[in-house]
């Protein structure tokens, strides 16, 4: 005799029939991919602009348009002024980008499940480029203060080995506890965080459809005498 369905099969049925999630829950793969594509471009501009300011600097105080106090500031100020004004750009463009199979979204916090992508604003641009800006910094100075316990000795070796590794090894541990510690951010503190009437989330390339999920299935068809 054929036993009643079991509720164990409810749970089975109700899943095969539910729309698909408008959410993608982040990955470290998502964070990868979210890093390299603010990263590389921050890096790259800001280092051309730092270079080509640094120039024109060095050439009005020989010209006597600036005088040595000034140019020794602007050669201060100019590295961390371009590298954040450069970043503040790039994670405009990175929330408005569509990764290759997934995008970023900004839903407000009040609305349910239904709720609408909001338009990435420089003023909500601005919260999450502040937020990544600051915790990076922190995050920056516990990794430096880390690597200089456990790595002085190596790399005081290495930067011994001649001139040019005395200011590669010191520019490659920048790069990497600068690198290591954006990824962290982005991976833990901004994806599917909260910025007060918004968060950040992981949607679908495309959007989801969701009336043909919605739909109801198609009649049965008569069985034939």
């Amino acid at each position: 005799m054929l036993s009643a369905p079991s509720m164990f099969n409810a749970p089975a049925a109700a899943s095969a029939s539910a729309p698909p999630s408008p959410y993608i829950q982040p990955t470290l793969n998502h964070g990868l991919r979210i890093w390299w594509a603010y990263y590389w471009p921050t890096n790259v501009i800001a280092t051309v602009l730092v270079f080509c300011s640094a120039f024109w600097a060095r050439k009005l105080y020989e010209d006597g348009a600036l005088s040595a106090n000034a140019t020794m500031w602007v050669l201060r100020v100019l590295p961390y002024a371009t590298t954040y004004l450069v970043a503040l750009l790039i994670i405009r463009y990175v929330l408005t980008k569509r990764f290759r199979h997934f995008r970023i979204g900004l839903l407000p916090t009040t609305d349910g499940a239904d709720a609408k992508p909001l338009r990435p604003t420089w003023k909500r641009t601005i919260r999450v480029w502040w937020t990544f800006s600051w915790r990076s910094i922190l995050y920056v100075i516990v990794l430096s203060f880390a690597a200089s316990v456990s790595l002085g000795m190596l790399m005081g070796f290495l930067s011994e080995m001649g001139r040019a590794m005395a200011i590669l090894v010191p520019l490659v541990k920048s790069l990497v506890i600068s690198g290591a510690a954006g990824l962290f951010v982005i991976y833990s503190n901004i994806l599917d965080e909260d910025f007060g009437d918004f968060r950040v989330v992981l949607l679908p390339r495309e959007p989801v459809a969701r009336d043909a999920a919605a739909a109801a299935p198609p009649a049965a068809t008569p069985a034939t005498p």
